[in-house]
């Protein structure tokens, strides 16, 4: 994941929307300057600010996570592809233990966020969010 594109990509869906960097901080409960800090790509919202975060912008955490816009055939491939991105950086800079203590919570609720999107049930997108997420492990263990 590149948080630099990510970054440049939010910038532009806030300025689509008509919003300055304060009326999105202020949609959010955030300053300015936190969201300055993530269109720069200095950091990334928390998980529990990025749903939010979507909804105002009209876009989904698969597309804030790849920088991009993304179409329906391409929405499922990227996901994947975002979570194990996710998993590997937790991974390179902690080690495996404590990457998979850490990454477990954080990555099994994007999974369940990302498939909430496509599935909009809380049962399946919890059980698609499962599933995705022991690919996401089987996948990191394997490596």
């Amino acid at each position: 994941m590149d948080q630099i594109k990510s970054g440049r990509f939010l910038a532009a869906c806030r300025k689509e929307k008509d919003l300055t960097q304060r009326q999105l901080a202020e949609i959010l409960h955030v300053s300015d300057k936190t969201v300055s800090k993530w269109e720069t790509g200095k950091g990334l919202p928390e998980a529990q600010l990025m749903l939010p975060l979507c909804e105002a912008l009209g876009i989904s955490v698969n597309e804030l996570l790849s920088g991009e816009r993304l179409t329906e055939t391409e929405y499922q491939r990227k996901a994947e592809e975002n979570m194990v991105n996710l998993v590997e950086g937790q991974k390179g800079r902690q080690g495996v233990g404590s990457g998979v203590k850490t990454g477990i919570g954080f990555g099994a609720a994007l999974a369940m966020v990302l498939s909430y999107h496509t599935y909009t049930s809380v049962w399946l997108a919890i059980l698609h969010g499962i599933l995705g997420w022991v690919y996401v492990v089987y996948h990191m263990l394997r490596f």
